[in-house]
Formats: structure tokens, C-alpha cells, sequence
């Protein structure tokens, strides 16, 4: 029989504290070896960095020369990160600042070259705290590269911020980099060069850095004061959008934080720019393609489009900075589809320069992509970071965007002026077409005028009588703006000839005077022609049909009061005044009271007529070269004056002012287009005026001809032989005009003439003539 032997408890109580003793030790060797691995590992497991030119930039943020991005733990201070490794995630060269706010980077670095001072170099602006230790032999140094108060210790550059640091020749140092970010950040590029290279590199970062700046303001200025020179919408939202693009880029640079000391916190004041700025290329995207009310789906997509970023920015500020950005890149990327899908629309249907708009808008995906990682981080842990000039770079795309919709606004510009002086050419052809057949047109109303008096003995009863009245009234009203109508169409064709004669105003105006008498009786105002005993050289027909539409338009407007017209001297002018106490003339209203159907807004709907009345005014002071000028005060009345040359301070004699056609100047025409040429014979033969056609200017020059006035095409003039002085002393002979654009470079003394050669101008342009000789 076994017998089996049992160990006492206290035994076993022994071994137990045996067995936990082993197990203490053990655990406590294996926490020291894994402690002095983790600092071997991270002493010893990337190489040194070998500096060896002072040329040269050195990466850090690279696994060959330095550790992972290590989370440094609460509580852990940088002074001591050389002796204590912290436990934790390793993220590669790319921390990630959502999960922990802090990170340390170990590089070793040991100077073989003849250079002590080197410059350590960070990319990024992002950090709000940027740290180095640096151990040698002689002990450890700690340095704060700032946003805010730099001036101590932190170099700003173009795209980043340095700090001088100290290497002596074959002394090998530990790097312990310390990064501090409360939100997604980029790549934390970090350098070390020599201090020369460094200074070298920076500078040309900055002479590169502003001159793009300088550039696109230039372009921004430019586009401002197109506007105010066009009062061009679209030239105001492109400058204003690009302002606020030129802003947003700006922001991830140095000037921040040399102007105003900023920390670069991406707070409300980032997301309301970043919403400024799409508002501004939708604005100016819908003045550039005429979205209106009227283009149907494309005005709502864009009110749909305005809606929705108005409602991101509201949201931006009660969300995180991560949903906001989600936010965002959805809106970004609807702007950009709105916005290429109704540019590819227009070139379907409108014009080819929409083609070249479309090809600007690569900055609006550069835009969505900086707002989809604020930078460009990635997603994943690298393990090398390259050299990157994003903030630059962005800056040549704004500039190619800018210039590409300046090409593509000048073209619109050119499609709308051709298009212009299409409409003009019609218009002009219209009125020519009205003019020559102003006889066969009024034929008919002159017969009926007759066909009316014959038919009045034969009506009868008192509704007969009535309505044979509403007829004349009708028949006279038709009568009047058909003829106010040729009158104003042969006034825009130049089929009117001016004949300057001496004329009395006393006579003038007693005529006017019995005419109007019986208008001013009707609605019992008070008409008063004052006497004037003055002679003006003027046309008799047209100045009373001037006088005439004046004291017409001045009795129809007033109510009560009076009429009152006179005249009075200024200087070698008579000036004649027609001035009523009637409903006045709005401020907004004086700018365009001249332009043809354009009436008062007070009381405009009660009035009758054609609403020509004042442009016929105004076609004819052109012609004579009788200025007119208004002045008006809402509710108190208006005064229109006439400013009429007086006879004995005209350069004609009275004998010569009776016949014109004997000193009318001599026209010299020299003219490609043989359509333009005829018509601008055939109206200046028309007014008595000789006309004389040349090939070239230097014909002009040589011909012994009696010329007094020089029309030229700008093709002929351009083209020239003669130099620009000789070109300038024949305009000083002779009134020398060229048909060309308001804004053509001429030479010295040459004038203006629209590429049509309107008959106003070229009035205008021989009353100059006569005033000359």
C-alpha cells in the first residue's frame, strides 16, 4: 500500500511567494529591456544625417534619417524627451492631429562640414507651437519657432518659419522635434541647410512670392477700373472674386503673420471667406453668362446655389471643423458643375469666347481641393516628405484663370461692338429708308386732311358732328408724329441741309407767339414772350422747330403758373431761355429726357404725343452746333436754354451768311470702303458742300487743292508713309478726322470720327471748319 504524502500548508505558502518573487523580477527585466530598446530603436534604427555641404537641404521628415511621429503622452515635458521615449501609436511623417494634439520626431544629425551655422526650416504655418531640443555633448538647447511675438527667436519666410541653430564641426547631435495642432494640418516639411543657402533660398521664394502678388493685383485694379470706366458689372464681381481668391491663398502664407501676428486658427473668419469667395465667382459667373430672371432653370439653379452656401456658412459656425469641411467640399463641387454646365449651355447656343471662359475655371478645382484636406494631407502615414511650393503654385493658377476670362471678356466686348455697329448700320439704313420715302408716305394724309374739309358740310346731328371732330383730332395727332417721325429720321440720315441766315428774334418770336397762344389758353396758363432786339446766324426753319418743341413740351407739363421765353447776351452767344413752373423733371430722368420716347416720369402717362419731341431738340442743336441744356427742380418747374451765336460776332459776313454755298469748305475724302465714301459724298454735296477724293494722305499733301477739312479711314492713315510729324502738321493746316474707335491712339491735332460718320458729327465738324476760317 502507497502511502501518500501530503506538504504541509506551510509549504506551499513558501512556494507561492517563491514562484510570484520570479515572476516580479522577471516582469521587471523584461519592462527595462523593452525601455532600453525602445530608446536603442529609436537612437539607432534610422541613420544619422550626415551634413556635409552647407548648400544643401537636408530632409528630416523621412524614416531613413529619423523616427515616426510619436505621441507625446500628457505630462511629458520636451526637456526630457532625449531620456524618456514615449509608449504609443507611431504615425510615420504625418501625425494626426484629430486624435492627439501633440507629437515628438527623433532624427540624429552629426556636421562634417566646415559650417557651423545652420538653419532648421518648417513648411507649415498651421502648428500654433513649434519646438526643437537640441543634445550634444556640451548639454541641450530648446527653441520656439511662433506664430505671434516671431521677432525673438522665429525667421518668417514666404512659406514657412526657420530658427538658427548652432552645429559645431564633427560633433554629432540628437534632434527631438515637437509639433503642436488642434486640427487637420499638411505635410510637416521640415530642412536643414546652411544659413547662406538658407537666406538664398528665401529670397528668391519672396522675389517669386510678389511678384505673382504684384501681378494679379495689377489684374484686380485693372478690373476695378474697367468697371468704373464701363459700368460693367462683370468686371467688378471677376476683380472682387479675385481679391477674395488672392485673400484666401494669402492666408495660408507668411502675412498673416507679419502683419497682424496670427495664430492661423482655422475658425468663423477661414469659412466666411471661403463662402465670400464662391459667392463672388457665382456672381460673377451670372453676369458674365447673363443669367437673368428670364433664363429660367439657370436663374434658379444659380438662386439655388447662392441659397445653399449662405446656409453652409450658417451651419460653419455651429459644427466641428471636420463636418464643415464635408460641407463644404459638397458646395465647392456644385458650384463648380453649376458653373461649368451653364457655360458649356452658352457655348451651345451663344458664342464661341464662353469656349475660353470654360477653359479658366481649373482654379475652382484647385479651390475644392485645398478646402477638401485645408492643405493636401493624406489619409494614410508616408514615409518621406518631398519639397512642395503649394503656395506659390496656387498663385500661377490664379493668375492663368485671371487671364484666361480676360481674354474671354475682351472677346465679349469685340461680339458686342460688332454687334453694335451692326444695329447702328440698320438704324442708319432705316432712317434713310424713312427719309426718301417720306413723299409717298405723306401723300396719303395729305389727301385725307383735304377728303376731311370736303366731308364736313355733309355731316350731320350732334353725334355726326361729334365724331367727325374725334376724327380730326385723330387725323391732326397722326398727322404730327408721322411728321415728327420723318423729321427725326431725316435728321439721323442727314437728309436735312442747314442754311445759316441772319434772323431776328423779335420776329421770331411774335410768330411763335399767335401760334402758341391758343395751346397755353386751353389749359389757362399764362404765356409771355419777353422782347429782345438780338440778331442770331442761325437756320430759320430748324431753330423755330427747336423753339417750337420746347414751348410745346414746356405748356403740356404745367398745369398752372406760366410760360415765360426770353433771351439775353453771353459773350458772342445769345442765349434763349424757355422756362415753365410745371411738374419739374426727375434727377434720374435729366440723364436720358434727350433719348427718343422718353418722357418725364411725372405725369408721363397723362401726356399725348409721340415722345420725340425733345430729341428732335436735340438732333438739330447737334446739326447747327446750338448747345441746349436743362435744368428742372421736382414740382417747381424747368428751364431749357439755347446757347445761338450772335450775328455780329460771326466770322462770315452778313453778305456771305445769306449764301452759303460760295464759302462752304472744301472736303477731302480718302476712304477704302466705296459705300462709306458715297454716302459721306452724297451727304456733303447735299449741304453745297465740294467734295474732292484722294487714294492715299500723301496725295493730300501734295495736291495744291483749297482743302479745309481732311476725312480719313484709319486703315489709309495707319498705313502711311509719312512720318508722325508730317502727319501732325497737315492737321495743323487743315481740320484733319479719322473714322475710327473712341479709344484709337491718333497723332497730335487729328479728331475723332465714329467708324459710321454719323451726320451730326460731320456737322458738327464743318460749323468747326467755318469757325476756323
Amino acid at each position: 500500500m502507497t502511502r501518500k504524502v501530503l506538504c504541509p500548508p506551510t509549504n506551499k505558502l513558501n512556494l507561492f511567494l517563491t514562484i510570484f518573487l520570479v515572476v516580479l523580477v522577471m516582469g521587471l527585466s523584461s519592462s527595462q529591456v523593452k525601455r532600453q530598446y525602445s530608446a536603442e530603436h529609436t537612437a539607432k534604427f534610422f541613420s544619422p544625417i550626415k551634413l556635409t555641404k552647407p548648400d544643401t537641404r537636408y530632409r528630416l521628415g523621412s524614416l531613413n534619417h529619423s523616427s515616426d511621429f510619436i505621441v507625446a503622452s500628457e505630462g511629458l515635458l520636451l526637456e526630457n524627451a532625449p531620456d524618456l521615449v514615449p509608449q504609443g501609436q507611431a504615425f510615420g511623417q504625418t501625425p494626426d492631429f484629430e486624435q492627439h494634439d501633440r507629437f515628438w520626431l527623433y532624427a540624429n544629425i552629426v556636421n562634417y562640414s566646415e559650417n557651423s551655422d545652420w538653419v532648421l526650416h518648417i513648411r507649415n504655418f498651421d502648428f500654433q507651437q513649434f519646438r526643437v531640443l537640441i543634445r550634444g555633448r556640451d548639454g541641450q538647447v530648446v527653441h520656439t519657432l511662433r506664430d505671434t511675438d516671431f521677432l525673438d527667436s522665429t525667421d518668417i519666410s514666404t512659406i514657412g518659419r526657420a530658427v538658427n541653430i548652432e552645429l559645431q564641426k564633427g560633433e554629432s547631435y540628437l534632434l527631438v522635434i515637437e509639433l503642436n495642432a488642434k486640427f487637420t494640418t499638411g505635410y510637416p516639411y521640415l530642412a536643414l541647410m546652411g544659413e547662406y543657402q538658407y537666406k538664398l533660398w528665401n529670397l528668391q521664394m519672396d522675389y517669386v512670392f510678389k511678384i505673382m502678388i504684384g501681378i494679379i493685383l495689377g489684374f484686380i485694379l485693372l478690373g476695378f477700373l474697367c468697371w468704373l470706366l464701363m459700368a460693367e458689372m462683370t468686371f467688378f464681381w471677376g476683380a472682387l472674386s479675385s481679391l477674395l481668391m488672392l485673400i484666401y491663398y494669402i492666408e495660408f502664407s507668411c502675412m498673416p503673420a507679419i502683419l497682424w501676428q496670427s495664430t492661423y486658427e482655422k475658425a468663423t473668419l477661414f469659412w466666411l471667406l471661403v463662402s465670400l469667395s464662391l459667392l463672388s465667382l457665382l456672381a460673377f459667373s451670372a453676369s458674365f453668362l447673363q443669367i437673368k430672371r428670364s433664363s429660367g432653370i439657370w436663374n434658379c439653379a444659380f438662386v439655388v446655389a447662392v441659397l445653399t452656401t449662405v446656409s453652409v456658412a450658417v451651419a460653419s459656425t455651429m459644427i466641428s471643423f471636420k463636418e464643415s469641411t464635408v460641407l463644404y467640399i459638397f458646395n465647392s463641387i456644385f458650384v463648380w458643375l453649376l458653373i461649368l454646365s451653364s457655360g458649356i449651355s452658352k457655348v451651345r447656343k451663344d458664342g464661341h469666347y464662353y469656349t475660353i471662359y470654360i477653359c479658366g475655371w481649373p482654379l475652382l478645382i484647385m479651390f475644392i481641393l485645398e478646402i477638401t484636406l485645408v492643405v493636401d494631407r493624406p489619409s494614410n502615414s508616408i514615409e518621406e516628405i518631398n519639397d512642395h511650393y503649394e503656395m506659390i503654385q496656387v498663385l500661377y493658377v490664379q493668375i492663368f484663370h485671371m487671364l484666361i476670362q480676360a481674354i474671354a471678356l475682351i472677346l465679349r466686348i469685340k461680339a458686342l461692338y460688332m454687334e453694335k455697329l451692326k444695329m447702328e448700320k440698320l438704324n442708319h439704313e432705316k432712317s434713310r429708308f424713312i427719309a426718301q420715302s417720306s413723299h409717298d408716305l405723306s401723300q396719303p394724309l395729305y389727301s385725307m386732311g383735304i377728303f376731311l374739309e370736303h366731308l364736313n358740310p355733309h355731316v350731320h346731328g350732334v353725334d355726326g358732328k361729334m365724331m367727325f371732330e374725334q376724327l380730326k383730332n385723330t387725323h391732326h395727332q397722326l398727322s404730327e408724329s408721322f411728321h415728327s417721325i420723318i423729321d427725326l429720321c431725316k435728321l439721323e440720315y442727314g437728309g436735312i441741309i442747314p442754311e445759316l441766315k441772319s434772323i431776328q428774334l423779335t420776329n421770331l418770336f411774335s410768330q411763335l407767339q399767335d401760334e402758341m397762344r391758343i395751346l397755353a389758353e386751353e389749359k389757362s396758363i399764362r404765356l409771355k414772350f419777353q422782347p429782345c432786339s438780338l440778331q442770331v446766324l442761325s437756320d430759320p426753319i430748324l431753330l423755330e422747330r427747336m423753339l417750337r418743341n420746347l414751348i410745346t413740351n414746356a405748356i403740356k407739363y404745367t398745369d398752372e403758373g406760366k410760360v415765360v421765353i426770353g433771351c439775353r447776351r453771353q459773350g458772342k452767344n445769345v442765349v434763349i431761355h424757355v422756362t415753365d413752373t410745371g411738374c419739374g423733371i426727375d434727377n434720374e430722368d435729366l440723364k436720358r429726357i434727350f433719348e427718343i420716347y422718353q418722357r418725364s416720369g411725372r405725369n408721363s402717362s397723362d401726356s399725348s404725343g409721340s415722345g420725340i419731341g425733345l430729341s428732335i431738340v436735340k438732333l438739330i442743336s447737334e446739326l447747327l452746333n446750338h448747345p441746349v441744356e436743362i435744368k428742372s427742380i421736382p414740382g417747381s418747374g424747368s428751364n431749357f436754354t439755347i446757347c445761338v451765336p450772335r450775328l455780329e460776332h460771326v466770322s462770315l459776313k452778313d453778305e456771305k451768311e445769306t449764301e452759303p454755298k460760295e464759302d462752304l469748305p472744301v472736303v477731302a475724302l480718302v476712304f477704302q470702303d466705296d459705300d462709306l465714301k458715297d454716302m459721306l459724298s452724297h451727304c456733303l454735296q447735299k449741304w453745297r458742300c465740294p467734295v474732292l477724293t484722294f487714294t492715299s494722305v500723301e496725295d493730300v499733301c501734295q495736291s495744291n487743292a483749297p482743302l479745309s477739312i481732311l476725312l480719313c479711314e484709319y486703315a489709309i492713315l495707319k498705313n502711311s508713309s509719312l512720318s508722325s510729324d508730317e502727319v501732325s502738321a497737315l492737321a495743323q493746316e487743315i481740320l484733319a478726322a479719322c473714322t475710327c474707335d473712341s479709344d484709337t491712339n491718333l497723332p497730335d491735332n487729328w479728331i475723332t470720327l465714329s467708324p459710321t460718320a454719323p451726320p451730326a458729327q460731320l456737322r458738327a465738324l464743318l460749323n468747326a471748319a467755318i469757325r476756323c476760317r
